[in-house]
């Protein structure tokens, strides 16, 4: 049985974990981020959340936040199978349902805007249309297409000027769908494999007008997706996910430009105030590449000194560990990924030094609740503990 009323060595010590913040206009009760996860729970392809979905969060709602898995601003930026929109009628009222619940559990939630640019394909996009791109270069990676079924990239067609308007708008109208859904606020995902790395990418980006060669012009769509966010939404409830860490496989090997790269998103969004900039440390092996020496937490030391507001830190980061990088001053909110998907009460977990649950990777992925609303939770490991010495 485990003792949820004892008073842990960690427990007795100050810990910034659990210390209020403020993330933007909003107090959060503590720094503990849920992470956005792709899950796969909506096979229709109308990409309406759902009654699962809605109990999966609710279940979460003691983090400080929760982000939501990447959820797409339109058909176009479609790429991945069995992920929600939020851009029509329909999932807008599907992500109201689950908003009013994580709020009435007393929670905050904010929504990922998510493009996939050239990670897609025809299929995934769907009404005949091709994946769209920078350039007609192919990102080489694998899609997954099925709940079994995985495909390669094929070569996108290369933006116009009216597609990238047309994909500015489509983030502008996804951004007042998230606000009239009762979301607290919105991240776009700026970097990894995405859109926005893929113009930032500069053997990916081959153009020769405003959107290329220049660090400034292969940045331009995501400032102007910005600003276009930040007409719907106050600044402090705007925030974006960006940084140098990549797949680092096919198209998305690091350069010598992706550092510096880097340094000039860092540095100019320090501007726009903020809620947040999402940094994720690197899980692929750097051994021989550009970012080397930003292996592990180096990449946190190195982009802090670019980026003056809140950074919320990801992957890879253990309670412990976290703690340790706030107490460095490396960043205010901490987000966690599997930990979260295996652990509905994670933050009362974390308060009392209690064993994780074991996590079960077959099922991350999945159509039902299987792996995704069954992980429990210490209340109730700890009934069945006293049912079972009692009877």
């Amino acid at each position: 049985m485990i003792d949820t009323t004892s008073t842990p060595r960690s427990v007795r010590k100050e810990r910034l974990l659990f210390e209020p913040i403020l993330f933007g206009d909003l107090e959060l009760p503590n720094r503990i981020v849920m992470a956005p996860l792709t899950r796969m729970r909506v096979p229709k392809p109308e990409g309406v959340p759902n009654a699962i979905m809605r109990e999966y969060y609710v279940q979460r709602a003691t983090a400080g936040l929760i982000i939501t898995e990447g959820t797409f601003v339109s058909d176009q930026a479609r790429g991945w199978f069995a992920a929600p929109g939020v851009y029509t009628e329909a999932q807008r009222d599907g992500w109201q349902v689950i908003t009013d619940a994580v709020h009435r559990a007393g929670g905050h939630m904010i929504v990922q805007l998510w493009h996939q640019g050239s990670v897609t394909n025809r299929g995934l996009v769907g009404h005949g249309r091709s994946p769209l791109a920078p350039s007609a270069v192919d990102p080489e990676q694998l899609l997954r297409t099925g709940y079994q079924a995985t495909e390669m990239t094929p070569v996108p067609k290369a933006m116009t000027r009216d597609d990238i308007k047309q994909t500015v708008a489509d983030f502008r109208h996804a951004a007042q769908v998230a606000r009239d859904a009762g979301f607290d606020g919105v991240q776009i995902q700026g970097g990894f494999v995405y859109l926005f790395q893929q113009f930032l990418q500069e053997n990916l980006n081959l153009r020769t007008d405003e959107y290329g060669g220049s660090v400034e012009n292969r940045a331009r769509i995501l400032f102007e997706v910005l600003e276009a966010v930040l007409k719907v939404w106050p600044s402090q409830r705007v925030g974006v996910k960006a940084g140098p860490m990549m797949s680092e496989r096919g198209g998305f090997k690091s350069l010598p430009s992706t550092l510096p790269t880097s340094e000039y998103l860092y540095h100019r969004l320090t501007d726009y105030n903020l809620s947040h900039v999402m940094v994720m440390r690197q899980l692929a092996d750097l051994t021989g590449t550009p970012l080397q020496t930003l292996e592990g937490d180096n990449v946190l030391h190195h982009l802090r000194q670019f980026y003056r507001g809140t950074l919320m830190l990801n992957a890879g980061i253990d309670a412990a560990h976290a703690e340790d990088l706030l107490q460095q001053g490396l960043g205010e909110l901490v987000a966690f990924g599997r930990d979260y998907i295996a652990n509905p009460d994670l933050v009362e977990r974390i308060r009392l030094d209690a064993p994780l649950n074991k996590q079960r990777p077959e099922s991350f992925y999945g159509p039902d609740g299987d792996g995704y609303t069954d992980y429990p939770t210490l209340s109730h490991l700890t009934a069945e503990t006293s049912a079972v010495t009692c009877g």
